[in-house]
């Protein structure tokens, strides 16, 4: 189905399609059509789905230049607040304020004052209610990757945002739909929109080194942009200033984070990230992964690989083996019924 389909605005229609957004996504087809009549809704669909823009449409049809809150978008992560930011600042015609920690509040004072939609993590947007600076009513409350929002502990704030700004209209979208998660719907007459989990397509492959394994890595670097997974911080660092590419991790500050991934989505090739500092990521162009250090279960294990393979692309995943490796790797690949292959 394409937009123009969608009974939305011819004025958005064409902004959209100015901006290459003319055919949608599956999750985009489903949660469109009904956000626009304004129900409560509960959406299952996985990272990566093109969710952001299955409620963004609906809010810059709905939400109008008022100069008050009207809509407040919630993230687990300030990477994915900021994704959000900047996809929905190109079809919106509200303000759009963006708020998260790790950064100075006077801009973010000045922001809200005008805002007619926030976007920001749980604890900034608690942070900003307990000094004043954000008291509303908003239409919608958008709860976006509610299931990371329950694995980093952030339900109970999110809770405490639900009394203080009650919503009218509650849109959830989560890759799981946990009874703690719907828990959160209590009380509200939502639909459920579950997205069939359309797969990408995705070569598993392994690679065996018991020495040298940096100098393994340089051996296998893909030419596809490539996300590199480490479990520490320190390996990130380390693995970093040798390859003298871009890295994440949560030592580093905000600022520095920001720096370092808009060099990987503007030319650099390779990123290198622990799994809290990459959550959130969301750059199609990713045409590989690496597991450097093996994730420590299956459900990591996905949360990586679906860096890559996005928007129905394919892409590649590598594991790079030790011999104490194989017991873990044998765990995943039968949790998740993966078909992996020797890399060549």
């Amino acid at each position: 189905m394409k937009f123009r389909d969608m009974n939305l605005d011819p004025g958005l229609v064409n902004k959209m399609e100015a901006l290459g957004f003319e055919e949608a996504f599956k999750v985009q087809e489903k949660v469109v059509p009904e956000a626009l009549k304004e129900k409560e809704l509960a959406v299952r669909a996985k990272t990566g789905s093109g969710k952001t823009l299955a409620f963004g449409v609906p809010l810059a049809q709905l939400v109008r230049r008022e100069g008050r809150i009207q809509a407040i978008i919630l993230s687990p992560t300030r990477e994915l607040a900021i994704q959000i930011f900047e996809v929905l600042r190109k079809v919106n015609k509200g303000y759009i304020a963006l708020v998260y920690g790790g950064v100075k509040y006077e801009r973010q004072f000045e922001d809200l004052k005008k805002a007619d939609i926030v976007v920001g993590t749980p604890g900034r947007i608690i942070d900003h209610m307990n000094r004043g600076t954000l008291n509303a009513n908003p239409k919608f409350l958008v709860l976006d990757e509610a299931d990371r929002m329950l694995d980093m502990g952030f339900i109970p704030d999110v809770r405490r945002i639900m009394r203080r700004c009650p919503p009218e209209k509650v849109w959830l979208f989560s890759a799981t739909l946990r009874g703690e998660i719907t828990r959160l719907l209590e009380g509200r007459q939502f639909d459920v929109i579950e997205v069939g989990e359309e797969m990408p397509e995705l070569e598993h492959t392994y690679i065996e080194t018991e020495r040298n394994k940096i100098g393994m890595l340089r051996q296998i670097l893909p030419k596809d942009k490539t996300l590199i997974f480490c479990n520490t911080k320190r390996m990130t660092q380390r693995l970093g200033e040798i390859l003298k590419v871009p890295m994440l991790h949560g030592d580093m500050t905000q600022a520095a984070r920001e720096r370092n991934l808009q060099k990987f989505r503007n030319g650099h090739d390779y990123l290198i990230a622990t799994d809290v500092a990459a959550r959130g990521i969301d750059i199609p162009e990713v045409g590989a992964v690496i597991n450097f250090d093996l994730p420590k279960d299956g459900k990591d294990y996905v949360h990586r690989t679906g860096r890559t393979g996005r928007a129905g692309k394919t892409g590649q995943v590598i594991n790079m083996l030790r011999g104490d490796d194989h017991e873990l790797f044998r765990k995943i690949i039968g949790e998740l019924d993966l078909d992996v292959d020797r890399l060549r």
